[in-house]
């Protein structure tokens, strides 16, 4: 960088010699969007010096759903309302499902937009997080903020929506999907490696905020499902392609959407 430096500036002095004057945009380093290896999320937390688990609490303060008529049901969103399409012949009041991380756009809208149907979700979120519900979505959605107070026992389903990766205590979140015997789980958008380990990293492209992202071994979180009965029924697998990492090459991370369901 000092000689490119030294380089300009001898190359502006002979232009200016000869009446001309030149500038250029500053030359930024590349920038990435996952940073390094840590051995632990505690770790990677630790490194991030950011007192949330994902961006600012004021980032989080949405004051509205999204406008139904404003989204759009593509990628990702049409695995869930497809799933409610062909598996569930009609809108059943005593079914009951939780999403992890619905933010201010929860699959239950996307649900309503395609199919016309409303569902009852709990969606679980980030205690930061606050949106308002509209008076018609009342009794049909539900925000809670800790564990304890999650309906495990009515529970149809359940949807990571890019949300697992983010969790540090996802492991027993899990294990009271496991002992509660859901049907159904989804774990969408997530980012997994070909490793025999999880790797955790620095999410490096909300507000200027660094927070903690595990990359799963696709390998071992399927091999946890299967030990508890459990049975990959639909996987996709995509390149990352705008995200990179300072370490890692573009082959060696990559994103799925899972279906598991719990063999009878």
């Amino acid at each position: 960088m000092f000689l490119i430096k030294v380089i300009f500036k001898f190359v502006k002095n002979l232009l200016r010699n000869f009446g001309y004057e030149l500038s250029i945009i500053n030359i930024k380093k590349k920038s990435y969007k996952f940073l390094n290896i840590y051995k632990s999320y505690q770790e990677a937390q630790s490194s991030s010096k950011n007192n949330t688990c994902y961006a600012t609490s004021e980032y989080q303060k949405h004051s509205q759903l999204s406008d139904l008529n404003n989204l759009e049901v593509y990628y990702r969103w049409n695995i869930f309302p497809l799933f409610c399409a062909l598996l569930l012949k009609k809108e059943n009041e005593n079914d009951l499902f939780l999403e992890v991380g619905g933010g201010n756009n929860p699959i239950f809208l996307y649900i309503l937009k395609s199919l016309n149907k409303k569902y009852k979700f709990q969606i679980l979120e980030e205690k930061n997080f606050k949106t308002n519900i509209p008076q018609e979505y009342n009794d049909y959605l539900e925000y809670v903020y800790k564990l304890e107070d999650i309906k495990f026992s009515n529970l149809k389903a359940v949807s990571f929506t890019s949300s697992i990766q983010y969790m540090n205590n996802y492991k027993i979140i899990l294990e009271k999907i496991f002992n509660s015997n859901i049907e159904y789980v989804f774990i969408i958008e997530t980012f997994f490696t070909n490793k025999s380990d999880d790797i955790v990293v620095l999410q490096n492209n909300v507000m200027n905020v660094l927070f903690p992202n595990i990359f799963f071994s696709f390998k071992k979180l399927n091999e946890l499902f299967k030990k508890n009965n459990y049975e990959l029924i639909f996987q996709t697998k995509r390149k990352v392609n705008q995200y990179n990492h300072n370490i890692l090459s573009k082959d060696e991370f990559f994103v799925k959407d899972l279906i598991f369901k719990l063999k009878k």
